[in-house]
C-alpha cells in the first residue's frame, strides 16, 4: 500500500467520525479484549470466533441537542446496529448477550 494510499484511507475514517482506538480510555480496551475483542485496524475491533462481531466509536450527531457526541456501535452479523452512549451500556449488553453454544453445554 503506498503512503498516498494510507493518508487517504486515514483523512476518510476521520471523516467519517472514527475514534482511533489509542483516544479510547485504557479500561474500556482492556475490557474488550478480555472477552475476546482482537484489534482489526486502528478503529474496529473484532471477536475471533462467530458470531463475528465488531466494535468501534465515532462521534455522531445527537438527536437531542444536535452536538456531536461519542457512540459505541456494535455489528453483528443478520443484525441492526446498536448504539451506546456509554461503555457501561455496551457491557450491559453483553452481560445479557445469549450465546447458543455455551448454553448447549451447560
Amino acid at each position: 500500500m503506498k503512503l498516498s494510499e494510507i493518508l487517504h484511507s486515514i483523512d476518510e475514517e476521520a471523516k467519517e467520525g472514527l475514534i482511533n482506538l489509542e483516544d479510547w480510555r485504557w479500561p474500556d480496551i482492556d475490557h474488550l479484549a478480555t472477552m475476546g475483542f482482537k484489534f482489526m485496524d486502528d478503529h474496529h475491533m473484532q471477536t475471533e470466533k462467530s458470531p463475528k462481531m465488531v466494535i468501534y466509536k465515532k462521534k455522531d450527531k445527537d438527536e437531542k441537542t444536535g452536538k456531536q457526541t461519542s457512540y459505541f456501535y456494535v455489528e453483528e452479523p443478520k443484525k441492526p446496529t446498536k448504539r451506546f452512549a456509554a461503555f457501561n451500556d455496551v457491557i450491559d449488553f453483553f452481560d445479557g448477550y445469549r450465546q447458543p453454544e455455551l448454553e448447549k453445554n451447560m
